[in-house]
């Protein structure tokens, strides 16, 4: 269960990333956090509104004046997992309503045991009774509970487990012996105090943590196993990019895309996109040669500034599907272990984590975009570092259903925040170990001056993600 401090952070991270802000719609956004982190002692239309004016005072922010339906939050929370005592009273009154939390013994608060499909062999999972954030403490029970699927999942598979060939030269050189790059993950995973993504197999190489763990040859090969993070211009684009460098104005950006020749707009896809994306990018520009993306909200930087993340893959068989939905891999992940009542009750199915955008391929989840409206590293950490990981790692597993794709398959990730964007390639490159790249942050254009040349970084950035999604 969170502090106060880390409810307070949470409350801010939503004021400071929405231009109109009320109670309301607080609650109806984080249904699912408030679900699994109201304290058992605390009412919830006590608690949370509480917090929230609190917090908009020392903010200096105006909430807008909204009633809160706690008898449609009511049946959220009870579909959700929560066990809620019922409201007494008058219906129509702002009654108490208070939740607990069942525990599951079997479990550990964070760390969790295989959710990898039958198909390859299992591996510890990113399912969790609750949502970790970047406080989630681990008890010593916690760990035992992991120190034994570590020490079983190693039994099982060491003998595919992976091992670098600068760790061997080291080994060889130092006369010690030889660890895999599993066994590393996993004793720095033991040796956390809070809920870390090691602890679920993942190596994000952008976590600086990793620096005291591998050597620089190590994070190196790490880096560039199965090839490097490609990030390159689209072949079929490059003319249009070359004379665009050319441009100097918005407007003239925007006559160049309507001049862009297009034979079959049914077959063109990337052609089509092009000039679709750059009219209307260019069009922010027109009023004064400039513009400030921190001026829009959220949902406008997510649909208008940064669509063409989303409108790349339109021709193709992936969906973009928007407004916060949760992932079904990660739902599936997290519900992996219920079962049929039988000593005990069959367990509340939970939700799974939500995403601003997730990338659907016919049944299957093969991305997912976060956004944040302002500049803030928190947020980016805990979007970025620990939730976006564990998402795409559910929907990398559900991917895998034959052990022949688990070497073979990436899922990808887009994290915006405060105008830039970044990529995440999401795979399994050997053994069992989830590697997480990502690019430099990309700045978003904020006049003409740097219109193209921070715009087609961008659209490449995007076309490779696109592409990356295998």
């Amino acid at each position: 269960m969170p502090t106060n401090d880390v409810a307070e952070e949470i409350v801010r991270q939503y004021l400071t990333s929405n231009e109109i802000t009320s109670i309301a719609d607080f609650v109806e956004k984080h249904v699912d956090y408030i679900t699994q982190n109201t304290p058992s002692n605390k009412s919830l239309n006590k608690y949370w509104p509480s917090i929230i004016q609190q917090e908009a005072n020392i903010l200096k922010k105006t909430l807008t004046k909204s009633r809160v339906r706690w008898k449609k939050l009511f049946g959220k929370l009870s579909r959700s997992g929560a066990i809620i005592s019922s409201p007494t009273g008058n219906s129509n009154s702002n009654n108490s309503i208070s939740t607990t939390h069942p525990t599951n013994n079997n479990n550990a608060a964070s760390p969790s045991s295989s959710s990898s499909p039958s198909s390859h062999p299992s591996s510890p999972s990113s399912r969790s009774s609750s949502l970790p954030t970047l406080k989630t403490r681990i008890t010593e029970k916690d760990k035992e509970v992991l120190r034994e699927r570590f020490k079983k999942f190693a039994e099982a598979h060491k003998e595919n487990f992976w091992y670098l060939d600068s760790t061997k030269a080291q080994a060889e050189k130092d006369q010690t012996s030889l660890l895999s790059v599993e066994e590393k993950v996993m004793n720095f995973a033991l040796e956390c105090n809070f809920y870390h993504p090691s602890q679920s197999l993942i190596l994000d190489l952008s976590d600086k943590n990793w620096m005291k763990v591998f050597t620089e040859a190590e994070l190196k090969e790490i880096e560039k196993e199965g090839g490097q993070l490609e990030c390159s211009e689209p072949e079929e684009l490059r003319c249009y990019y070359s004379d665009l460098r050319k441009v100097k104005t918005s407007v003239d950006v925007y006559k160049y895309a309507r001049t862009i020749e297009i034979n079959d707009s049914s077959a063109e896809h990337l052609k089509v996109w092009l000039s679709r994306e750059l009219q209307n990018i260019a069009h922010l520009f027109f009023k004064s040669c400039s513009f400030n993306i921190a001026d829009m909200p959220e949902t406008d930087q997510q649909y208008l500034s940064f669509g063409f993340l989303n409108t790349i893959f339109l021709g193709s068989d992936i969906v973009a599907k928007g407004t916060e939905i949760s992932s079904k891999a990660n739902t599936n992940a997290v519900n992996a272990s219920r079962q049929l009542s039988s000593i005990n009750a069959i367990t509340n199915r939970k939700m799974g984590r939500r995403g601003d955008t997730v990338y659907v391929y016919g049944s299957r989840e093969v991305g997912c975009c976060e956004v944040g409206a302002t500049k803030d590293q928190t947020k980016e950490f805990h979007d970025c570092s620990l939730k976006m990981p564990l998402v795409l790692r559910d929907m990398l597993l559900a991917l895998t259903y034959d052990s022949s794709l688990l070497h073979k398959s990436h899922v990808i990730g887009y994290s915006i925040s405060g105008g830039c964007a970044s990529l995440l390639d999401v795979n399994v490159p050997a053994g069992y170990i989830t590697r997480v790249r990502k690019t430099d942050p990309l700045d978003f254009p904020h006049s003409d001056s740097n219109l193209v040349s921070s715009l087609l970084p961008l659209f490449t950035l995007a076309y490779n993600g696109k592409k990356n999604c295998r």
